[in-house]
């Protein structure tokens, strides 16, 4: 981490070994706030795959979520999902469906434990803040509050209702989510919430009102450690693009690290370069810079 932001990616030093892997987070990195995909980002992606670069997508999105995104990108590598608990295939023809949606084959998952689950809810709780659990790939609620509301726009998925969320996770989730809008209750419940469930749970941000659960193993870092294994690349030869804190694991895996303008300090100063927000094109500009696309 350096004590200054990086230079803009126009003049950034490039990286001293061929570029072998992309990872790429979607919202406030590939995706506007108006979750709209700039058509600049969108050919660029499409012309690195085509170029034989492997392109990844590494999000905080359920998979059901995360596939539509994926399929416009043209990407061709397993997703990485929900903060890294989830990988899995994209689908092929015969595997099954959930509501319509395809599930590509699992390849791994790192779920939060009934216990810690439980606890997380029963904080929630008290602390008034608006829970969420992911169960089979379903967004699960106890409460329909405009909160759900606002997370399951973004997300594009339906909303399961249930009476009792800390039953509901009695067999686990595999993340959590507190949808908190008011910033410093948001900073509140990061912050009391992680202290309650302490090593048993990481507790990260990936946009500013989503406060996220996950298991303590979880994390796009490791799970692109995986998939960067299962192409025989050293992580050293990755390129990573992304602008929250949950990104951090992943920038500080790849060699090269570039970190949106829009992003909090820590995940900039954790960066080689800087891009433009996504309704700048800025993907774009990282890609054509390392003659990618």
């Amino acid at each position: 981490m350096t004590a200054i932001d990086p230079p803009p990616i126009s003049s950034a030093p490039r990286p001293g070994r061929r570029v072998r892997l992309v990872a790429l987070d979607l919202d406030g990195t590939c995706i506007d706030a108006q979750l709209r995909l700039h058509p600049r980002i969108r050919d660029a992606v499409r012309a690195t795959v085509a170029g034989g670069t492997p392109v990844v997508i590494a999000s905080g999105r359920m998979y059901r979520s995360t596939l539509p995104w994926a399929q416009e990108l043209r990407v061709r590598e397993p997703l990485i999902c929900y903060q890294g608990a989830v990988m899995r295939e994209l689908p092929e023809a015969g595997d099954p469906e959930l509501d319509g949606v395809p599930l590509g084959r699992l390849l791994s998952e790192e779920g939060v434990d009934a216990a810690t689950a439980a606890s997380a809810v029963r904080r929630a709780r008290t602390g008034g803040w608006h829970r969420q659990a992911y169960i089979g790939e379903r967004l699960v609620c106890e409460e329909d509050r405009p909160e759900a509301h606002l997370y399951a726009g973004i997300a594009r998925v339906p909303i399961h209702f249930v009476n009792d969320l800390e039953h509901a996770v009695s067999q686990g989730s595999t993340k959590l989510v507190c949808v908190v809008t008011d910033p410093a209750e948001a900073d509140r419940c990061e912050s009391e919430i992680a202290a309650a469930l302490g090593p048993a749970a990481r507790v990260t941000r990936s946009l500013p009102p989503f406060v996220e659960v996950v298991n303590p193993r979880a994390g796009k870092g490791p799970a692109l450690r995986r998939l960067c294994r299962r192409h025989g690349v050293d992580p050293a030869d990755a390129v990573a693009v992304g602008d929250a804190p949950n990104d951090l694991d992943m920038l500080e895996l790849c060699g090269f690290a570039v970190a949106v303008h829009t992003a909090p300090t820590a995940v900039k100063r954790s960066a080689d370069a800087l891009c433009g927000a996504p309704e700048e094109g800025g993907v774009a500009d990282v890609l054509e810079a390392l003659d990618l696309a």
